[in-house]
């Protein structure tokens, strides 16, 4: 019998995937939850987690996949070895609820009103001095207990936070992202501390989180030693332009982070590849509110996340700009990852127990790779019967952007009938077994298979 071959040509689809692992962020919120008012935020995570139904997104915002959030060592460790991690564990419920996985920041103080160091770390009188602490973000000038970073009783105390917050964690699939946090106020990298300091704390992280990925602080001291033990990296001042000028500098030549700091921090840091193999997060400096009424260049700004392979984009949960919001949205439909199935070529007219030859051509029209490992599966069905076959080889994290050509093979199962066969490919969630990834397709169904026609069986 002469060999037959189907050749499938999904419908590109330009609409909004919620795909996970990518897009916009909320930030100490949830979906469905109400905007912070104004262009303020708070840097202190969410305690109490009402339940409340998502119902769609919230208006002034765009959809999101993951939530970020923040939380003090303080609140989360209030006695020496004495964990009280409910708030994390109430968060992951909420976002497992609203369709939403977690990424997080852990914080060893901040400054203002936020939480201090712990009392009991502090009563130790060991790894701290008594400072005075500018801090810009804030405003305000403080003299407070801070930690000596390059201290053996700080990397012991806050390290081993770390690791039993990992032990814990880490396996959870909720879990989005952790960042490398250990220098400064708020974990933002301000504070004085040795190369050799962040080496260690990069390994610590390393080694703590097997399963979530990590990402540096790309500016300062952090970014190489971060970079190093192969985390991704985030920046918190995305879309900074500068400030008002002054009567002797322009405010076109005033300093700002996307002249001046982002693109020789990631040259020193050796992250221009970094993006290869983990994510990149890009925070807003302060909101787009706030570029909006700056009248700052949104095509710039855009492009340059684009360039930097961005993956999430948090714009720090405050209402955005009406008149900006769809280009708002399609920057968030394009970063991460977008893979659209471009052809599949397979056997058909094949008998029952026969080799089936499968081509396919698939290309990631995003500016980054899915980090998060997914089982590549064939799904069968022929009236009640299902089969689903994964194929090992494929790896979908190796799809960078561009094109993938997938050439493999696998067995029709016997208990197939001669007749219609519906074919259908997923990227399956290893852990829950469900298709957890969308293509950008129009021929997808509901629950995130896409269809890719179906084989004849022979007599």
């Amino acid at each position: 019998m002469a060999e037959s071959v189907r050749r499938v040509r999904p419908t590109p689809s330009d609409k909004f995937l919620a795909n996970p692992h990518k897009g916009c962020c909320t930030f100490q919120h949830f979906n469905g939850d109400e905007l912070f008012a104004g262009k303020m935020w708070s840097e202190i995570g969410p305690k109490e987690f009402p339940k409340r139904k998502y119902v769609g997104v919230t208006p002034g915002y765009l959809p999101s996949t993951v939530s970020y959030c923040r939380w003090f060592w303080r609140d989360l460790e209030p006695e020496q070895g004495r964990y009280d991690f409910a708030r994390i564990e109430q968060a992951l419920d909420v976002c497992k609820e609203r369709g939403q996985t977690l990424a997080l920041r852990l914080m060893s103080f901040g400054t203002g009103p936020e939480p201090r160091l712990p009392e009991w770390f502090v009563r130790r009188g060991k790894g701290i001095k008594i400072d005075t602490l500018e801090n810009g973000v804030h405003a305000c000038v403080d003299t407070l207990p801070i930690p000596v970073y390059d201290s053996p009783e700080f990397y012991d105390a806050w390290g081993g936070f770390i690791r039993e917050f990992a032990r814990r964690f880490d396996a959870n699939p909720l879990l989005e992202t952790v960042d490398l946090s250990y220098l400064g106020p708020g974990g933002e990298g301000y504070g004085e501390c040795t190369l050799e300091t962040c080496r260690r704390f990069s390994e610590l992280f390393r080694d703590a989180f097997v399963h979530t990925p990590r990402l540096s602080q790309i500016c300062g001291i952090q970014g190489k030693p971060g970079i190093d033990t192969g985390a991704g990296w985030r920046a918190d001042s995305f879309g900074d332009l500068g400030d008002i000028g002054s009567p002797y500098v322009l405010k076109t030549n005033s300093w700002n982070h996307h002249f001046d700091y982002y693109p020789e921090s990631i040259a020193k840091a050796g992250a221009q590849d970094a993006w290869k193999h983990a994510p990149v997060h890009y925070e807003s400096s302060w909101v787009p509110m706030q570029w909006y009424e700056e009248r700052y260049d949104l095509d710039f700004i855009l492009k340059q996340g684009l360039k930097d392979h961005v993956t999430y984009f948090m714009p720090k949960y405050c209402r955005l700009p009406e008149p900006w919001l769809e280009r708002l949205a399609e920057f968030c439909r394009n970063i991460g990852y977008r893979h659209v199935y471009r052809q599949a070529l397979y056997s058909t007219n094949v008998k029952p127990g026969a080799e089936i030859k499968f081509h396919s051509w698939i290309e990631n029209v995003g500016v980054a790779p899915l980090y998060r490992k997914y089982d590549f599966v064939l799904r069968l069905r022929q009236g009640d019967r299902e089969e689903k076959i994964a194929l090992p080889e494929v790896d979908v994290r190796k799809w960078l952007p561009g094109d993938t050509i997938l050439d493999t093979k696998f067995k029709l199962p016997a208990a197939f009938k001669p007749g219609w066969v519906d074919l259908a490919v997923g990227l399956v969630q290893p852990v829950t077994g469900e298709a957890r990834v969308s293509f950008a397709s129009k021929e997808a169904f509901s629950d995130r298979w896409l269809s890719l026609g179906g084989i004849d069986v022979a007599e």
